[in-house]
């Protein structure tokens, strides 16, 4: 085996931090919740388990540690498999360039600035995190489309494709009923961001396992078919 197969493989089995990220955001999800039986699902943000006055959030916040590393290390491996080793366009790249700027911006800000109460009030630091929430929002707006138009563009892989299609339209879609739902409908304003979010969550585990499947010496198929 030479020295690039090699790198390939490692990166192959690094891709699954994705899918470990995931379920440590689970893990923080499902915590914070057996810590605060009150929490409404339905009602408010996966957030307030780590807003400032939460009772949820020392055991949230440290389990959601686990998430960071294991996320940036994805974004890390991403960056380097899709410029090292399999090279799809540019328009596909830079939707992981986005990824990788959007996740740090995230870890970074949301830490800086985390919710200060749950009854999100207009403090500087509430409105702070909404800021950031925005950017990170419309990045991932943008870079779904990026990742969904650059692999269409190359033909090869259309199971991955329409999943990457798929996941833009619901993670805009939910995006914007979280905004009418928080606005017209808060009981529910929960719900729509778990949409959100979840999404998010299943993109990442999809497109772990995707780049795990590609043997050493192949090109990448799907896990779904490709």
């Amino acid at each position: 085996m030479n020295k690039r197969s090699k790198k390939r493989g490692r990166l192959n089995v690094l891709a699954l931090s994705g899918a470990a990220a995931s379920l440590f955001y689970l893990a923080h999800v499902i915590a914070g919740r057996l810590i605060w039986p009150e929490y409404n699902p339905l009602a408010q943000p996966i957030s307030d388990l780590t807003a400032a006055s939460a009772v949820s959030r020392s055991l949230a916040s440290r389990i959601l540690y686990g998430y960071d590393f294991f996320n940036l290390l994805f974004c890390f491996v991403l960056l380097l498999y899709f410029r090292k080793v399999e090279r799809i366009n540019r328009v596909f790249y830079a939707g992981i360039v986005l990824k990788a700027v959007a996740e740090m911006l995230s870890t970074v800000g949301y830490k800086l600035f985390p919710l200060s109460d749950t009854d999100w009030s207009s403090s500087f630091q509430n409105n702070m995190h909404y800021a950031i929430t925005g950017v990170i929002v419309l990045s991932y707006i943008v870079l779904a489309l990026l990742l969904a138009a650059g692999l269409a563009k190359t033909k090869r892989f259309p199971a991955m494709t329409k999943f990457l299609f798929l996941f833009a339209i619901v993670f805009i879609a939910s995006g914007f009923l979280t905004v009418l739902a928080a606005n017209l409908l808060p009981g529910y304003a929960g719900l729509a961001e778990r949409i959100n979010l979840y999404s998010l969550m299943v993109s990442n585990i999809v497109l772990a396992f995707w780049v795990f499947s590609h043997g050493e010496n192949e090109r990448i198929p799907s896990i779904m078919g490709d």
